[in-house]
Parts: structure tokens; sequence; C-alpha cells
């Protein structure tokens, strides 16, 4: 397994000094004089091969958020935010993309490091042209601006999103989150979180994420429905949430629903749960702040 991913990294420095070299041309006919010098001084069978690894290392390249999401995922799961970065880092070798850089914004924003999060989203957004192409860039953005206390930019942010095409319900579940946090128009995040379970129900894979059942328990709890908001947060828990941040996410979720149903025994259960599965993450931490409050 070491060597399998030594061999891809070192494949990827190749890219680097292949996109270095193309830099130093700056220019397709810099490049095609260079493959034709190639191939005038080693032959037809090397100039195959030559072209062959440069494909490959070029589709590596343009994948490398996808490597760079895929080998810090096992990272992620045990709520290991340093080597996940470590990771994503590694594998963008200096150039990240538009995805790279929104997932080190997540992390980071996992991890409850909220000013180098809005950095890394920032950069994101300029390198997209305003992330009209990549609309979770503003999602992420958004719960970071949210954490921050800084809700009208979050909801501008959110609704950004939504507008550049966010049909996966994130975004119209971090509104109802919104609107949840700041204690205002309980109806209302009822509705988003709604809206994001229709959504989430229309897409191809046809999963909806505990969040959004979640969301709409919370909201539920807070409109005095408590029996609705049962079984709203029992579809929430029975799926899986194999990355500790998603696991203490779920757990201070429910506890923030069962605190608005007066049930602060069982919510504590909840957030000691929440502590216990990330300790060193920012859902792990305000579950340990909430039952120190609630105890």
């Amino acid at each position: 397994m070491k060597l399998c991913i030594r061999s891809l990294l070192l494949t990827l420095v190749l890219c680097e000094l292949l996109f270095a070299a193309s830099d130093a041309y700056q220019s397709r006919s810099g490049a095609v004089r260079f493959v034709i010098w190639f191939g005038s001084h080693h032959g037809p069978e090397k100039m195959a091969v030559f072209v062959t690894v440069l494909i490959v290392v070029a589709l590596l390249y343009r994948l490398r958020g996808r490597l760079g999401a895929s080998l810090s995922d096992a990272c992620k799961r045990k709520g290991d935010y340093d080597g996940a970065l470590r990771w994503l880092r590694w594998t963008s070798l200096g150039h990240p993309s538009v995805q790279v850089l929104c997932n080190e914004g997540l992390t980071l924003c996992q991890a409850g490091r909220l000013t180098e999060a809005e950095g890394y989203c920032q950069r994101g957004l300029a390198l997209s042209q305003g992330g009209a192409a990549y609309p979770r860039l503003h999602a992420v953005l958004g719960f970071v601006l949210m954490d921050r206390g800084r809700y009208d930019e979050a909801e501008r942010s959110f609704q950004r999103a939504i507008q550049a095409g966010d049909q996966s319900g994130g975004s119209h579940s971090g509104l109802a989150e919104l609107l949840l946090v700041k204690g205002l128009e309980t109806e209302k995040a009822l509705a988003y979180a709604n809206q994001a379970i229709e959504l989430s129900q229309r897409r191809a894979v046809g999963r909806v994420h505990w969040a959004h059942y979640a969301n709409r328990a919370w909201a539920l709890a807070l409109l005095g429905r408590s029996e609705e908001a049962r079984e709203s947060l029992a579809l929430a828990l029975c799926q899986p949430a194999p990355r500790a941040s998603g696991t203490a996410e779920r757990h201070w979720r429910a506890g923030m629903a069962l605190l608005a149903m007066q049930q602060p025994d069982e919510a504590c259960q909840h957030f000691r749960l929440g502590k216990d599965a990330d300790p060193r993450g920012k859902y792990g931490r305000r579950c340990a702040e909430l039952l120190r409050k609630n105890q």
C-alpha cells in the first residue's frame, strides 16, 4: 500500500515538472517543438512511451482533487484533520484545484479552524471565477461564516450556492440550520429542511442525508411537535455516519433537538457520544461544552 502511494506521489511530482516545463515554453507551439525534438532524438518506440506517460500524468494531474479526497478520507474517518490536510496538500503539489481548495476549506471547518477555512474558500472562489461552476464552495463558505457568527453573509452564500445550481439539498439544509441557530422563523427553517429532503429524494442516489432529517427534527421540536420530531430524529439516527466529524455532528444535532423537547438527560447522552467520537473536531468540542452546561 505504501509503495503504491509513493508511486502515485512520484507520478504527480513528474507531473509538476512537466507543467513547469510547459510554463517555460509559454505556448503550445513550444510544447509541440519539444515533442518533435524528443521524437527525432529517441525514435518512435521511445516517443510512443513518452506520449503515453505524458497522457497518464496529465490525467492524474487533472484528477488530483479526487485523489487527494480519496487518500485523505481514511484520516477524516478517525478525526485526524492534520493528516487529511497533509494528503490534500501533497497531492495538489502546490497547484490546488478548486476541488482541493474546497476540500481543504471543509476539512478546516470540521476541525474548527474557521479563519483558515474561510481563506481557502475565498481562494477557491477566486480560482473558479466566483464559484459559478462549483456551487459547493459557496455552501462550504456558508457553514464557515455561520460558525463565525456572520449570519447575513452566510445566508447570502447559501443563496448563491442555490443560484449556482446546488440541488443536493445541502444549501437548503444550511439555511434551515442558520435560522435554528439564530432562534428565528422556525416555520421557515422547517420549510427549508423539508425542501432539502425533497431535493435529496429527487437525486439519482435517492438517499436523504441524515442532517436534513436532524434539522427537521430540531425545527419540529421547537414548534412543540415532539412526536413528529422523534420520527424524523429516528430517520437521522438510523443512517451510517462513517467519519468522526459526521458522527459527532449527528449527535450534536440530536442533542439540540432533544433539548428543544425539554429532554436534557437524553440530550446529554448524545452530547457525550459526540464528544467521544471526535474530541479534536468542531462538533466534538461543541458537544463537550453543551455537556458541561446541561449535566
